[in-house]
C-alpha cells in the first residue's frame, strides 16, 4: 500500500513510476514558490501526493503559471 503523504524525494520517485516526469530540483522550486503546498516536519517537507499529480496534470483546466522570482527581475545598477 502506498501512502499519500510523501517526502520530496519519494514524490519524485513515485511520479516517475507513474509516468509523470519531474525532477527533484523542479519540485523543490515549485514548493518554494508556493505552487505546491507542503507541511514541514523538522527539516523535511511532506506533501500530499494527489496534490502533486493534480498540479502536474493541470487538473484545474488551466495551464500552470510559470514560476516567478522577484529577485531576478532585472539588472540593478551598481553604485558608483
Amino acid at each position: 500500500m502506498m501512502l499519500n503523504v510523501v517526502t520530496v524525494r519519494e514524490a519524485v520517485q513515485r511520479a516517475k513510476a507513474d509516468g509523470l516526469p519531474v525532477t527533484e530540483y523542479t519540485l523543490r522550486r515549485r514548493i518554494k514558490t508556493g505552487a505546491i503546498p507542503v507541511r514541514t516536519v523538522g527539516s523535511k517537507a511532506l506533501l500530499f501526493y494527489p496534490n502533486l499529480t493534480a498540479f502536474l496534470r493541470c487538473d484545474n483546466g488551466a495551464d500552470n503559471a510559470p514560476a516567478t522570482n522577484a529577485a531576478a527581475s532585472g539588472i540593478r545598477r551598481a553604485g558608483m
